[in-house]
């Protein structure tokens, strides 16, 4: 089942897309100009990534290509960050709604740590997609 939630909750199921297989192509023709790989390695490599399907399994194919793919720590914090910044979105909605159907309307307070926590999210969101864009590996010497 696919949802929006995917990239957030799932980043490793999301499938590749036409665009993704083009920038892993060209980052890995970047690792081979710059010495980083070599050309029968990428040639296999390509070949494997004709077949895959989820970006796991393109972190995968580009495992010890530096900069290739986004690493596991960050998306292990995008899922943890959004699993915590769903649930809280959802709990303390209950709560406002709860305490204004008894008279305790206030302003939507929980907006405020919704927000804080969903900038985290935003941010390491466009950080792990970043990776899926840019087309060239950096190589430090």
């Amino acid at each position: 089942m696919h949802t929006m939630l995917d990239p957030l909750l799932t980043p490793d199921q999301v499938r590749l897309t036409d665009a993704d297989r083009r920038a892993a192509v060209a980052k890995l023709d970047s690792a081979v100009r710059q010495a980083a790989l070599a050309p029968s390695d990428a040639g296999d490599r390509q070949l494997r990534l004709l077949t895959a399907e989820t970006r796991g399994e393109l972190r995968h194919i580009m495992a010890g290509v530096a900069d290739a793919a986004p690493p596991r720590g960050l998306t292990t914090a995008l899922r943890a960050f959004s699993g915590v910044w769903l649930v809280t979105c959802v709990v303390q909605f209950v709560i406002w709604v709860a305490l204004a159907m008894f008279g305790h309307f206030d302003g939507p307070w929980w907006l405020w740590s919704d927000l804080g926590l969903g900038a985290v999210v935003a941010i390491l969101w466009w950080t792990n997609e970043s990776y899926h864009r840019k087309s060239d590996v950096l190589v430090v010497s």
